[in-house]
């Protein structure tokens, strides 16, 4: 990020070459896209019949190859379409992404596993999963455009990104789904230590967030009807103060699956703990399965897959050919990075519980589909940047 470039460059591209994007990122992705489709294969064979009476070991596999596809689609869409088009668009995306944050709560909204963080609009999607890259689109736009980057990384940043942001965590917070308001206040830091935001806007907004948070504690504390007790009951569990087996079941069958993976593991599909012993075992768990199933070799590999995919797009950051296209990536690479690291910290039990995507291999389409979208901007900036991309 320390390379001189021009604030923002609006100038569209119509000549990008395909062959020009970076070719170990695209390779890390297709790998993760495979291995993590495979793995959704062998994980949910077993809840897969539990569906229906006339269920069948590729009922889960089908519905996720069907949202593979329409992913690379969108890859290959976003990496086809100029970036800067995207650009222009940011704020308007930002916009329409906290409209649906907002639909969560009424009716429209729907709630799987006690939390309420669906939109049934024709298809049922999760509006987070789409926050977090409007997030990044915007917070891009904002710290790279002459004339409003002057004004956001000043005090002014107050009311042009660090209010609108939270409007976006207190409605996370009312879904609940506090594993996202850890994401999106972690993109959010990130973005603007790379924005270069002053000490005095850091301060007000830290100032901002201390008064949200007590507000929102007094409230909760006088609602009997919204409680987040169960967060403080899966820190104490992590803690070794469980009051039961059942605080502690999800992460013991998950260090079940890993510690009996050895080297080589049991070998793909035989797998034990994913015969309904193991929660979520092709979604937030699906890391758990692998370690059991390809052993050590298999994990090595996978991190092996995402140290080269952030590698690449950081490096794709110092080398873009503007501010934007450098903070756009390198956002985007962050929000994986984050994702990464909290996952593998629950899965290995060195976090508390929650739910947490492993990106490109939990079960799913909308994740799928933003993961995907955003590896082709990703991918777009990369081709018009100069550097060596092989």
């Amino acid at each position: 990020m320390a390379r001189k470039r021009r604030a923002y460059n609006d100038s569209i591209h119509t000549n990008i070459s395909f062959s020009q994007v970076d070719f170990w990122l695209l390779l890390s992705v297709v790998l993760l896209v495979g291995i993590g489709t495979m793995m959704i294969f062998s994980a949910s064979t077993p809840s897969s019949y539990t569906k229906s009476a006339t269920s069948t070991a590729y009922d889960v596999l089908k519905t996720q190859i069907v949202f593979t596809v329409l992913g690379i689609g969108l890859m290959f869409l976003t990496s086809m379409v100029d970036y800067k088009l995207i650009a222009r668009a940011s704020v308007i995306l930002f916009a329409v992404s906290t409209v649906l944050m907002a639909l969560v709560l009424t009716p429209a909204g729907r709630t799987v596993n006690n939390a309420r963080r669906w939109l049934k609009l024709g298809i049922l999607f999760q509006p987070s999963e789409i926050l977090k890259l409007a997030l990044v689109l915007y917070l891009a736009y904002v710290f790279s455009r002459p004339g409003l980057r002057e004004k956001a990384i000043g005090l002014r940043g107050l009311y042009i990104f660090v209010i609108p942001v939270g409007i976006n965590v207190a409605l996370l917070v009312f879904e609940p789904h506090v594993s996202c308001v850890v994401i999106i206040v972690a993109i959010t830091a990130a973005m603007m230590l790379a924005g270069k935001v002053k000490f005095r806007t850091w301060a007000a907004a830290v100032l901002l967030v201390a008064l949200a948070v007590l507000a929102l504690f007094l409230f909760f504390k006088s609602n009997d009807k919204l409680s987040f007790e169960y967060i403080m009951d899966r820190i104490s569990a992590h803690g070794g103060n469980a009051e039961s087996e059942a605080d502690t079941y999800q992460a013991t069958q998950s260090l079940y699956a890993i510690g009996s993976g050895g080297l080589f593991g049991r070998g793909f599909g035989k797998s034990v703990q994913k015969y309904l012993y193991l929660p979520e075992p092709y979604n937030d768990f699906i890391f758990s399965i692998l370690a059991e199933e390809l052993g050590l070799v298999g994990v090595l590999l996978v991190i092996t897959l995402f140290g080269i995919l952030i590698w690449r797009g950081y490096k794709i950051s110092h080398n873009a050919p503007d501010l934007y296209g450098a903070l756009l990536s390198f956002g985007i690479i962050t929000n994986v990075a984050i994702q990464v690291v909290l996952n593998l910290a629950v899965v290995s039990s060195l976090m508390p519980v929650t739910g947490i995507s492993l990106p490109f291999f939990s079960y799913g389409g909308t994740s799928l589909w933003i993961m995907m979208a955003s590896m082709g901007l990703v991918l777009n900036i990369s081709k018009q940047s100069r550097y060596s991309k092989f």
